[in-house]
């Protein structure tokens, strides 16, 4: 069995709470709310990168690779758009009272046997006073974008990671399943 395991560092997101976002920088948007591969924020000075970039690994039989959602300590100057466009910065320069996790737990089994077992985060949502920003894996394996949402109860609006489902619809030797698992840290 394949076992993968692309959850977000519970500790190091923990270590945000309590503290200032100042601001996040991401390209200009084009059509939608979304950026390409990479966006930037800086929390009491320590800048971290948030990427959805493509990885080598057996990915469900589907492919040899798939974007993968990381986060990472980073350098502002290297946080740069990955298409030709202008970046935006954006300020908010408030206390994060909680952040919540968005994660997937996906299942492949083959004839009966689990063939691959995976765990993702999807989604970050950093919770201030009085508004919310949430920075989402777009709802496709193969995708790189990432959304951008502003304002409340942005739980409730994130896809429900069941896109997949549809590539082994026809298949009646494999069966997928997503479970949702909610993690809020404060």
């Amino acid at each position: 069995m394949k076992k993968y395991d692309f959850r977000f560092d519970t500790t190091l997101i923990k270590s945000f709470v309590g503290k200032i976002l100042a601001k996040y920088k991401h390209a200009d948007f084009i059509y939608t709310n979304s950026v390409t591969g990479i966006l930037g924020f800086e929390i009491d000075d320590n800048v971290f990168a948030l990427t959805n970039e493509y990885e080598e690994l057996d990915f469900f039989t589907l492919d040899d690779e798939a974007t993968i959602f990381h986060i990472s300590e980073s350098d502002w100057n290297k946080v740069e758009p990955m298409i030709n466009n202008d970046i935006n910065e954006i300020c908010i320069n408030e206390k994060i009272q909680k952040i919540v996790l968005v994660n997937d737990h996906t299942v492949l089994t083959v004839e009966q046997n689990e063939e691959y077992d995976m765990w993702d985060t999807k989604a970050i949502i950093f919770y201030f006073d009085n508004h919310e920003i949430c920075f989402e894996k777009q709802d496709c394996w193969f995708s790189q974008e990432i959304e951008i949402c502003k304002g409340h109860d942005l739980l409730v609006k994130i896809g429900d990671g069941k896109g997949i489902l549809t590539d082994f619809e026809n298949d009646k030797t494999k069966f997928i399943c997503v479970e949702r698992s909610i993690v809020e840290i404060a």
